[in-house]
């Protein structure tokens, strides 16, 4: 069997440009042959000898700097490094004939046209045009800069330097290709030449990094294709999250043949796909090889997010990687009962919402004003019981025309208020209930209780197997031998941080039903990126506000107690 490498070639390509970036600029500063140096004055002005030591060192930071992005398998960084290259081979013959670096900066460049077809990466149009607009006018403006500051500051030099020679100087500076010709500076002039080679390298590294940003998605999704996903949804669609793929934070990847899609957010250069693709069995393989191409040409990192057991073996074909991250409580509501010990709980709340006079009723869509407004009101009063914001991605958000399209179980208090709701979303091919917003007013707990009751009771009637009470983070890892050190150090997050974000209650709360507890996954290709993944799914869930949401749980753990309190 063929052995793989522990790292692609162009990642073991671009460590090696890294340190010959590094050793470009320790040389420049620590290696001298005089004797080399006393040749080349003989045929060289001394400025250009003195210009190629601060080019060279220049040239060893760019390597170094860009070998990332060579890392990302960027086109236009293998292009910059090629020149980048080519320059440091000059500099180092014309600083002192260094034939050994220069040898081997010939030799990476040959690697590097060796391996041009691996570069193919493709980056931001708009963002290369703004980095280019930023490359000139950083030289514009540091220009004027400089020669208005060599002007007006020429006392501080012990100089005379009218526009002309303040020009010069301050072209000089700018190409790196010598430093002023001055006398004594004072701190004044030394606090100058800092900032004009401050204004300039960071106009340099700011137009570079944009130069070299992955491809920002900027289309909207167009409401043809969101037509077409549906389409394709009401005929392949199973799986809880099926129905969520429809919301407006999607967009969408078809296969070639347009028979399957994959949704998806872009949270920086991470692709979070919600779920599998959709669509004929048959034709998945190919729709997930194809978004992996594209993602690779744009410099994206696909991941695919809560997926079933079932594509597995085909992720593993692709290169991917599997992570358990946690478990689907699923309640069989054809044999559910509330008999026997294990229900006791069950019952007793079941007993006491009803002696409250608490009854529930399902309202079919489309639902009025009046009703819509009271839910708003139970939405308002449980994140403010919360202390937390709308999750948006892998669940859905209270908004007016999403609710009024739901069926929705509601629970009403004896004067026939809304206490507690949940709306009723459909897996399609799949023969489960589930659902999606789940809220209630205050602190009675009993209100879930009941509210669960009956949706098991319908679901039964309307002859559903099952009744998906949605995913338990961090579920049922590292309980098995093998286990992989990521899911271990899930295991750990799960026991250690639960007072933060109680994912025990919630196991506990799904248990009180009996239900059978299904795996879900997350499919990746580098473990190395796991801590990247994990902050875009955060990202991607918390609507874009990644920094509001952690506040928030900081506000919560720090002037509240913890509330045991079921989310879905």
């Amino acid at each position: 069997m063929k052995k793989r490498l522990l790292l692609p070639v162009y990642q073991l390509c671009a460590i090696l440009i890294a340190l010959n970036g590094i050793i470009n600029v320790l040389s420049a500063w620590l290696i001298h042959y005089p004797a080399r140096i006393a040749l080349l004055v003989k045929v060289l002005p001394l400025v250009v000898i003195q210009g190629s030591w601060l080019t060279l060192v220049t040239a060893g930071s760019m390597q170094l700097f860009l070998s990332f992005s060579l890392g990302r398998r960027k086109k236009l960084a293998w292009q910059i490094v090629v020149v980048v290259l080519i320059l440091a081979m000059a500099t180092n013959l014309l600083r002192g004939l260094h034939y050994g670096q220069a040898a081997i900066n010939l030799g990476l460049l040959l690697l590097l046209l060796v391996l041009k077809p691996h570069f193919t990466a493709d980056s931001d149009p708009p963002s290369v045009r703004h980095g280019v607009f930023i490359f000139l006018g950083t030289f514009v403006f540091t220009y004027l800069y400089g020669m208005f500051g060599f002007y007006l500051l020429d006392r501080h030099f012990h100089e005379h330097f009218d526009l002309l020679e303040s020009s010069r100087q301050a072209l000089a500076f700018l190409a790196w290709v010598s430093t002023p010709e001055v006398g004594r500076p004072t701190l004044l002039a030394r606090l100058f030449l800092d900032s004009f080679a401050f204004l300039e390298t960071g106009g340099l590294v700011y137009g570079l990094s944009m130069i070299l940003r992955p491809v920002v998605y900027r289309r909207r999704t167009l409401p043809a294709e969101r037509k077409w996903a549906k389409t394709i949804l009401e005929q392949y669609g199973r799986s809880s999250l099926a129905f969520l793929t429809l919301l407006p934070d999607k967009f969408y990847y078809f296969s070639s043949s347009k028979k399957s899609f994959a949704a998806y957010t872009l949270v920086g250069n991470v692709a979070v796909v919600l779920g599998d693709p959709i669509g004929p069995v048959e034709d998945i393989p190919n729709l997930i090889a194809q978004f992996k191409k594209t993602c690779e040409r744009n410099d994206w990192h696909l991941i695919f997010f809560q997926v079933l057991p079932d594509y597995l073996p085909i992720y593993i074909n692709l290169g991917f990687k599997v992570l358990k991250i946690g478990e689907e409580a699923i309640v069989d509501v054809q044999n559910f009962t509330l008999e026997g010990g294990a229900r006791k709980s069950l019952r007793q709340s079941l007993n006491h919402a009803l002696r409250k006079g608490l009854t529930t009723k399902l309202i079919v869509p489309p639902l009025d004003d009046d009703v819509l407004q009271q839910l708003k009101e139970v939405s308002e009063d449980w994140l403010k019981f919360q202390h937390g914001r709308e999750k948006r991605f892998s669940l859905g958000w209270f908004e007016l025309n999403y609710l009024r399209q739901c069926p929705v179980m509601v629970v009403l208090d004896a004067k026939g208020n809304i206490q507690a709701f949940a709306n009723l979303i459909s897996e399609y091919q799949r023969n489960e209930g589930t659902i999606d917003l789940m809220r209630r007013r205050g602190k009675d707990s009993g209100l879930m209780d009941l509210l669960f009751i009956r949706l098991i009771e319908y679901f039964r009637e309307q002859g559903y197997a099952g009744f998906n009470l949605g995913l338990t983070p961090l579920a049922g890892l590292g309980d098995q031998p093998g286990t992989s050190v990521p899911e271990k150090v899930l295991n750990f997050y799960y026991h250690h941080f639960n007072q933060l974000y109680a994912f025990k209650g919630l196991r506990q709360f799904k248990e009180k039903f009996g239900p059978r507890w299904e795996p879900r996954y997350l499919i990746y290709t580098n473990p190395f990126l796991l801590p990247k993944i994990a902050v875009a799914i955060t990202t991607a869930n918390a609507g874009g506000n990644l920094f509001l949401t952690y506040l928030g749980a900081w506000w919560e753990k720090r002037h509240f107690k913890k509330k045991n309190v079921p989310t879905k």
